[in-house]
């Protein structure tokens, strides 16, 4: 026969060599645990069935994270919802880095293109009355002596604006470059889109000439292509840009020609030349506005949210409206 005992902390099974009668030294039944040093129960056969109430011991089923030990108290499970009186400090800690980061150079240079075309707006409309001072001056000088100082005058304000115009413009065109490819991965970023176009690519379409003709409007059309206002502002921007490309390639070949007229005339054309060189800086101010969502000054526009309402409400309204005005000239008659 087979006779066991049965470990009441592991629940393992250790054979009784020599049968339940025989002590310790020859065989027979022990009392610890070989394993794990826990207790053991009475010896019991197994090859035949013994009631419960002659065991010694009964079977319970239990969960592998509740205790074995005999006398452990039965774990109460809280079904209450778990909470930390602090916050838990287990676990890998996540560190961030909450240290402003320092905008770049090009940041930088994008966040002056508006300061700067307003500035290249202004010099390049100062340049159109100092232009035409000049040529009045010319017309003046047919028939009368002009002074001297009134010359140098003049002069130094053509001087003046037409050159601090360009340079200022130059400085506007490598802010706005920059404020370009910011705003296109800001775009894409936020469609969650990669953009097609690389950097160096923007760049080189936006500096060589011929290509920048064309390549900057392209660029600029693929942020407002959702917008149809913004399109329409983009393509008249697109108009004024190539037109002064073309004018100055007209005033090159007018300079060329000999004779006091066509000096005369070349100061008129120069400020036209002008004239649209404030203007085309105006509509870039404009377009850049208008792709921000912000006013010209730099404000955030304010959002109009179009509600409709049931024409019952309007008649209503409008039948307010006449009793008050009737109310209002019985009271001026009284």
């Amino acid at each position: 026969m087979s006779v066991v005992q049965v470990c009441a902390r592991c629940a393992a099974r250790w054979p009784v060599i020599g049968g339940p009668t025989q002590r310790n030294g020859v065989g027979g039944p022990t009392q610890w645990c070989p394993r794990c040093s826990g207790v053991l129960l009475i010896p019991t056969r197994t090859e035949i069935y013994q009631p419960p109430n002659r065991r010694g011991f009964r079977w319970i089923a239990r969960s592998p994270s509740d205790p074995r030990g005999v006398g452990d108290a039965p774990v109460r499970r809280n079904l209450a919802t778990p909470r930390y009186d602090a916050v838990p400090q287990w676990g890998l800690h996540d560190v961030v880095d909450t240290a402003p980061v320092p905008p770049s150079r090009a940041d930088r240079m994008a966040d002056r293109v508006g300061p700067l075309l307003t500035l290249a707006t202004i010099f390049y409309g100062l340049a159109v009355f100092a232009e035409l001072g000049r040529y009045a001056i010319l017309v003046r000088n047919r028939t009368t002596l002009i002074p001297q100082w009134l010359l140098t005058v003049s002069d130094a304000a053509v001087y003046f604006t037409q050159l601090g115009g360009l340079l200022i413009s130059v400085f506007a065109a490598i802010a706005a470059v920059c404020w370009l490819l910011r705003r296109r991965r800001e775009h894409f970023a936020g469609a969650r889109e990669s953009d097609p176009r690389t950097a160096s690519e923007v760049v080189v379409g936006c500096a060589v000439p011929i290509l920048n003709l064309v390549m900057p409007a392209v660029y600029v059309l693929e942020l407002v292509r959702r917008d149809p206002r913004g399109t329409l502002l983009v393509k008249i921007w697109w108009g004024f840009w190539g037109f002064s490309a073309l004018l100055l390639v007209v005033n090159a070949y007018w300079r060329s020609r000999p004779g006091i007229q066509a000096m005369a005339d070349g100061v008129l054309l120069n400020a036209f030349i002008a004239l649209v060189a404030a203007v085309t800086a105006a509509l870039t101010l404009v377009v850049i506005r208008r792709i921000e969502r912000k006013s010209w000054r730099g404000e955030p526009e304010s959002e109009t949210r179009w509600v409709p309402v049931p024409r019952s409400v309007l008649e209503e309204k409008s039948v307010l409206d006449e009793k008050s005005v009737l109310e209002e000239k019985e009271t001026a008659a009284l």
